[in-house]
């Protein structure tokens, strides 16, 4: 039921086009007497003894796994059952519910008053560097950015070799989900300047890559289609082909499809060329993971077949990693809706995958909203670090179970999660030696905004969170903006190429702020 980072919501009239859905996470009217139920009239007979047991059939049939009664406060329960049993009602399926006014009911009666407060512990000491806040100018061009995804990368021009490339300065590309453009910012450049290199309808993600093996850098862009939430088959995946002279020729590779949340490329089936791997969100019903075997004989006219590898809607992110060490190349991807897991795709070589899922949330209203792979206690294995702070399905709660987890790497696929902090809201976090440790640290970010949480100021929300790592496993929070949850995407770069990260966070939300990135300077060690 939760949305990416990346997509965003449907109340923002230009913006965050939110993957709202999943079975409690609907927008659309609710039947007023489904099938099960009267709604909880006074007259109704008592509940069944083994009530507990068939609402938890009934979910895990019907649905989802079974949300439990702390899932939202006492008088949230209403509307959430009423939307599950709307959602039944719609779909047809050939079973005998428990009576609705009964589910209501059994929540209610369960379920806390309100949510506690999130306690969070915040650091003792101060940081070991200096962080200096510059601004970023906007880029020419109609109307304010709203960024969906920002990266660090290195894109020279034209025709060049892998040393010329590493060599290249390091730029910053976005996703500018309201203008629907790739944009790329200069910081090197004397002013810093922003290029236009392509436009997409509603950019989720875009991903650096010489599909054609051509020695030009290409992008592959993610295109979620639509702003508002849809099961409409408007998602497409975009080829923006590298020119000799810097420009970029679009070739749509993938369409009809739900909205795409994002795509990666590797050599799953043939060492020789790349084939791409989809996260395609949806909504309710058409969603999917897909994998676009590359039967290009002539890059004029790519030719890309699309093979099903799942058909779970909800799924964020798919990135590659060889996790078995085999030698392939595999991929994660965490599927949000009411799936909230995350699931290891292993290549056998030839393009066929197996599942294993590595976690599975303790309720369907996790609210996942991304993972990134990284070597977090320096073991040498990659973990998982996975953040769940979707609040686009019920725009008005404060949330004490959203947070940053990181899954250990055990070895063998085995994986164990540990919970590293709560954070309202958090919707992305990326990992690096800020501080200068042997360890990385974690920038993690959040998503309040401003028309739907009017209280953020007031509550002192944590919006931007750096999170230090003194020990493996062990972190100190160090808040540096508050109130201004306005970000779903971060990076890290050294920018200055002296040596230290830098901190990049997007600006998607702020209502009065103009800049599309902010960036936190690292000045070195601080006094």
């Amino acid at each position: 039921m939760r949305c990416p980072h990346l997509v965003w919501s449907w109340w923002i009239v230009p913006g965050l086009v939110v993957l709202l859905a999943g079975c409690q996470g609907s927008q659309e009217p609710t039947a007023p007497t489904p099938p099960g139920g009267d709604g909880g009239s006074a007259s109704s007979p008592p509940p069944p003894a083994d009530l507990e047991q068939r609402i938890q059939h009934f979910c895990g049939a019907a649905c989802h796994a079974y949300p439990p009664p702390d899932t939202f406060p006492r008088e949230h329960w209403r509307m959430e059952v009423e939307r599950a049993y709307g959602f039944f009602e719609r779909s047809g399926m050939a079973m005998t519910p428990p009576r609705m006014a009964d589910v209501i009911r059994y929540y209610q009666e369960r379920a806390p008053e309100h949510f506690p407060p999130l306690k969070a512990q915040y650091a003792r000491e101060p940081l070991p560097i200096r962080l200096e806040r510059g601004k970023v100018p906007p880029p020419v061009g109609s109307g304010r950015a709203m960024i969906s995804h920002v990266q660090a990368v290195r894109l020279p021009r034209g025709l060049s070799t892998p040393e010329q490339r590493a060599a290249a300065p390091l730029e910053l590309l976005a996703c500018d989900m309201q203008g629907g453009r790739i944009l790329l910012y200069r910081p090197a450049a004397s002013p810093p300047q922003w290029q236009l290199l392509g436009s997409v309808r509603n950019p989720a993600r875009a991903t650096v890559v010489d599909l054609d093996g051509d020695g030009i850098l290409d992008l592959v862009v993610a295109d979620l289609g639509s702003f508002p939430p849809t099961d409409q088959r408007c998602g497409r995946v975009v080829w923006l082909r590298g020119q000799a002279d810097g420009t970029f020729q679009p070739h749509t590779l993938l369409e009809n499809v739900g909205r795409v949340a994002d795509v990666r490329a590797a050599p799953f089936r043939r060492p020789d060329r790349l084939d791409l791997v989809v996260a395609v969100f949806g909504l309710h019903e058409v969603g999917e993971v897909l994998l676009l075997e590359n039967h290009t004989s002539d890059w004029h006219r790519p030719h890309f077949v699309p093979r099903q590898l799942d058909g779970r809607t909800g799924a964020i992110h798919v990135p590659v990693a060889d996790l078995n060490e085999d030698g392939r190349p595999d991929f994660v991807a965490v599927f949000a809706q009411e799936h909230e897991t995350i699931v290891a795709f292993l290549n056998d070589g030839q393009g066929q995958f197996r599942k294993q899922t590595l976690y599975s949330a303790p309720h369907p209203g996790w609210g996942s909203s991304g993972i990134e792979l990284v070597d977090l206690n320096g073991d040498g294995r990659l973990d998982i670090l996975s953040t769940n702070g979707d609040i686009l399905d019920e725009p008005y709660l404060w949330k004490p179970y959203h947070g940053l987890g990181w899954l250990e790497n055990l070895g063998g696929l085995r994986f164990r999660y540990h919970r590293i902090a709560d954070m309202y809201g958090i919707h992305h976090a990326v990992a690096g030696p800020i501080c200068g440790g042997p360890l990385p640290d974690i920038l993690a970010v959040s998503f309040l905004p401003a028309d739907k949480f009017r209280d953020r100021h007031q509550m002192q929300a944590d919006a931007v969170v750096l999170f230090r790592q003194t020990a493996p496993g062990q972190f100190d929070r160090h808040v540096l903006l508050r109130g201004d949850c306005d970000a779903v995407s971060c990076c890290l770069a050294d920018l200055s190429g002296q040596g230290r990260l830098d901190l990049i966070v997007g600006n998607y939300s702020h209502p009065q702020d103009q800049q599309p990135l902010w960036i936190w300077h690292n000045a070195g060690p601080g006094k």
